[in-house]
């Protein structure tokens, strides 16, 4: 009994209709993993710049809170050296301690301070009641900063009563 006849094209038939179908798998794989990775290296630049943001951010919160602490700790009645207008004594220490490029400056500075001074601005309150026979002021301290590669500055504000 003679069998079918069929054309033998070597040791590998099938090579002639599939011949570089590995090459351009490999290929593909080769783009989705490189579009994974600029995608990884994307998220993971966008999580440093947003924690460098944050401790920013954080500072000027606890500067801010350090010149209030120490306004509550003095007599509310000479508010005034802590006045950004005219710059008092005690405004002009806690500034330095803000501004990365002076030589007092904390550890907790912020970079940009120059150009974006800080401000305190005092502003005497009427009490509520007779009885208290205190002053009492409202106070706003503005910490501003401007990161090396930002496009405008950032600020942080902070509005407390302070007296008895």
């Amino acid at each position: 009994m003679k069998s079918a006849h069929i054309k033998n094209c070597g040791p590998f038939p099938w090579r002639s209709t599939q011949q570089g179908f590995i090459l351009l798998d490999a290929m593909i794989a080769v783009l989705i993993f490189s579009i994974g990775i600029i995608g990884m290296v994307s998220l993971q630049s966008a999580a440093i710049k947003l924690a460098g943001d944050a401790k920013y951010r954080t500072n000027a919160a606890m500067l801010a809170d350090q010149v209030i602490a120490q306004m509550w700790a003095s007599d509310p009645t000479k508010l005034a050296v802590y006045s950004s207008t005219p710059a008092g004594a005690s405004y002009t220490t806690w500034a330095n301690t803000v501004d990365c490029t002076n030589a007092a400056a904390s550890t907790n500075c912020l970079p940009g301070v120059t150009a974006n001074p800080p401000t305190i601005v005092i502003v005497p309150m009427a009490i509520p009641t007779a009885t208290s026979g205190g002053t009492e002021s409202q106070v706003t301290v503005t910490v501003s900063w401007q990161a090396p590669n930002d496009t405008g500055p950032h600020s942080y504000v902070s509005i407390s009563d302070i007296g008895n």
